[in-house]
């Protein structure tokens, strides 16, 4: 049965850092790559601009280090900016992929009803699509391979009758009362 987005259950992740080392990976490279655009841009445009106006006006040097401050707080605060961000970027990966783990490890220990369920507005909703398409094809396998087990072990147990008391059967009987129980084990550890 599968559950329309209606009738999913709600949830609201409310740990930001959910998958510390993966978001702390995510999180520098953005973080460091953003700083060293803004350093590479923002210096070659300083540099520029404070050689013109010095040129032009050296008594503009006072005027200048007090820019330097300015800018120096700005630069702090723009990087704040780049590091919130950039863990809430990482926190749109980072829940859906942790969702997906806790997920395989349920359809790891047999139960095929479990399907992996995303916020709106997560990323990999396609992911979670074939993912659940995955487990349905899986649950629809097994299913059929437990109702042929099912069926075989029926006619074992016609078999069984067929061969009555005959004490030279007994070495068939026992082989087909195995071969039952084997049956019986088969896919019995999934929920499906």
């Amino acid at each position: 049965m599968e559950q329309t987005e209606a009738t999913q259950p709600r949830f609201q992740r409310r740990t930001v850092i959910i998958k510390r080392s993966l978001q702390l990976k995510y999180v520098a490279m953005v973080f460091f790559s953003a700083l060293l655009a803004s350093l590479l841009v923002g210096l070659d445009v300083y540099y520029t601009m404070a050689r013109m106006l010095l040129a032009d006006n050296p008594a503009m040097a006072s005027s200048m280090a007090q820019f330097n401050a300015i800018i120096l707080v700005k630069i702090a605060l723009y990087l704040v900016i780049i590091l919130l961000i950039s863990v809430y970027v990482s926190h749109r990966f980072a829940g859906p992929i942790h969702r997906f783990e806790k997920s395989a490890q349920v359809a790891a220990s047999g139960d095929l009803t479990h399907r992996v369920s995303l916020r709106t507005g997560d990323e990999l909703l396609e992911l979670q699509e074939e993912f659940n398409g995955m487990l349905a094809s899986l649950q629809s396998l097994i299913q059929k391979d437990r109702n042929l087990a099912a069926h075989l072990n029926e006619k074992l147990a016609a078999a069984l009758k067929k061969l009555g008391d005959d004490p030279r059967s007994e070495a068939v009987r026992e082989e087909l009362k195995s071969v039952r129980m084997e049956l019986d084990h088969i896919t019995r550890s999934f929920k499906v």
